[in-house]
């Protein structure tokens, strides 16, 4: 029996079968790299876009503070001045009291 080798295949049919396995492989191969790529610059993009969502929230929630404490300032400024005239009259009622 003799033996089978690439060279002694003749038949087109065959031919093009050994042709396309050759190719197939070498597809394979093309294919990996950008898959790989794509992958990778993928996995990049999500993470920034997940960067950028928690850093929105933050800002979101750092301006909420910044108008909470605008507020809390402004009330306890009232509530100062409110304390200094209140003690401003009565020691001016007491100073016109002992002046009488």
């Amino acid at each position: 029996m003799p033996k089978l080798s690439n060279n002694n295949l003749t038949s087109p049919a065959v031919n093009k079968s050994f042709r396309s396995r050759q190719d197939n492989k070498n597809m394979k191969k093309e294919f990996i790299f950008p898959l790989i790529v794509g992958l990778v610059l993928g996995a990049l993009v999500m993470v920034f876009w997940q960067f950028n969502a928690r850093l929105n929230a933050q800002m979101t929630k750092v301006s909420q503070l910044e108008q909470a404490t605008a507020q809390n300032s402004k009330a306890v400024t009232d509530i100062v001045s409110f304390i200094q005239q209140a003690t401003n009259q009565a020691g001016a009622a007491q100073n016109t009291g002992a002046t009488q």
